[in-house]
């Protein structure tokens, strides 16, 4: 059991009103008004979102490389401080 206590006799008396107008009792009503208001603060709160397959939604790029040699390549091998590259990358994209 649950006691709920108002202070605003205004707000008081709109509930008994409407208690009345609908003919239910007031511990219905405010039980039904909280299960309401749980209901959609939960609603709220969630976030949705459905999975998507990695392998569908693959996206493959071709490049053409004249017939390069490319093993000796390194990517980023140019980058001596890495958090430092990354800071800089973030601060460009925030402009």
């Amino acid at each position: 059991m649950l006691a709920i206590k108002i202070d605003n006799p205004e707000i008081e008396n709109r509930i008994k009103q409407y208690a009345i107008q609908n003919k239910k009792a007031i511990e219905e009503l405010t039980s039904d008004a909280l299960k309401i208001f749980l209901d959609m603060k939960k609603k709220d709160d969630e976030i949705t979102y459905t999975k998507k397959d990695p392998m569908k939604h693959l996206h493959k790029k071709e490049y053409a490389y004249d017939d390069e040699d490319l093993s000796e390549v390194e990517l980023y091998s140019y980058i001596d401080d890495v958090a430092e590259y990354v800071h800089n990358l973030r601060r460009a994209s925030d402009r």
